[in-house]
């Protein structure tokens, strides 16, 4: 074993143990390639500032903690730019496992504006059941669709009616809402519509929230806004039978 070895990133090394984490796992978490982790963990290398709160997310540690010099490589106020991990030029590119394991990682915060809530069906299989589990664990869990959807879907109760007997959910809705927004924790999956196009053709931006945030910030201020001016959800006869059923 060599002395780099022994002598590099003793703490990065043993949050992978105990998170059971490998390097390829860590890597292919990150969407990098293995020798960047290899020299993370050998030498005193500090990844970005993006890669680090993403790898401590992961390990269940303080990225500060793993890499203290992070804080003098960086400004200590992250740009716009920092905060997107990536952009997807419409929706069918995103890869599709994508939207149901940001979800499954949340521990803290699930926040779901959702104006396309046939996609949202089809992307993410079991999101009842998911979003039941969560809100069972403590997870605050935020759901407000449009007050008038397009087609044939007439509601949330329609797509999904079990939730509207989860216990825990905020269900609402809002005449103004257009984009989809998926918060869970840190990271956002946000749709941003484009006049004249179909929701499926919009770009799509994966972001995360470092320090301050200016830009994820202007997202979860507007979350904040719809969920406090929208209209609870109340359950009707016909939502109490499809519950039932």
């Amino acid at each position: 074993m060599s002395t780099a070895t022994i002598t590099g990133n003793e703490r990065l090394r043993g949050a992978m143990v105990a998170a059971n984490v490998t390097i390829e796992g860590l890597a292919d978490h990150l969407g990098i390639d293995p020798k960047s982790v290899e020299r993370w963990l050998s030498t005193d290398r500090t990844p970005h500032a993006r890669n680090a709160e993403a790898a401590a997310k992961l390990l269940g540690a303080d990225a500060y903690h793993l890499w203290p010099k992070l804080g003098e490589r960086h400004r200590s106020t992250p740009t716009a730019q920092d905060e997107v991990v990536a952009c997807y030029p419409m929706r069918s590119t995103v890869p599709y496992g994508l939207w149901r394991s940001t979800l499954a990682g949340a521990t803290t915060v699930i926040d779901l504006a959702v104006a396309n809530l046939l996609f949202l069906a089809d992307a993410v299989w079991d999101l009842p059941a998911l979003l039941a589990d969560k809100s069972a664990a403590g997870v605050r869990v935020r759901i407000v669709t449009t007050e008038t959807p397009a087609g044939p879907v007439t509601g949330l109760g329609d797509v999904f009616p079990s939730l509207l007997a989860v216990p825990g959910l905020r269900l609402s809705t809002h005449p103004g809402l257009r984009a989809d927004v998926m918060r869970a924790d840190d990271d956002l999956l946000v749709t941003t519509p484009i006049d004249g196009l179909t929701p499926a053709l919009a770009p799509v931006l994966h972001l995360r929230r470092l320090g301050s945030a200016p830009m994820v910030g202007g997202y979860l201020a507007t979350l904040d806004h719809l969920f406090a001016t929208a209209t609870p959800t109340r359950l009707t006869s016909s939502h109490l039978r499809a519950v039932a059923a």
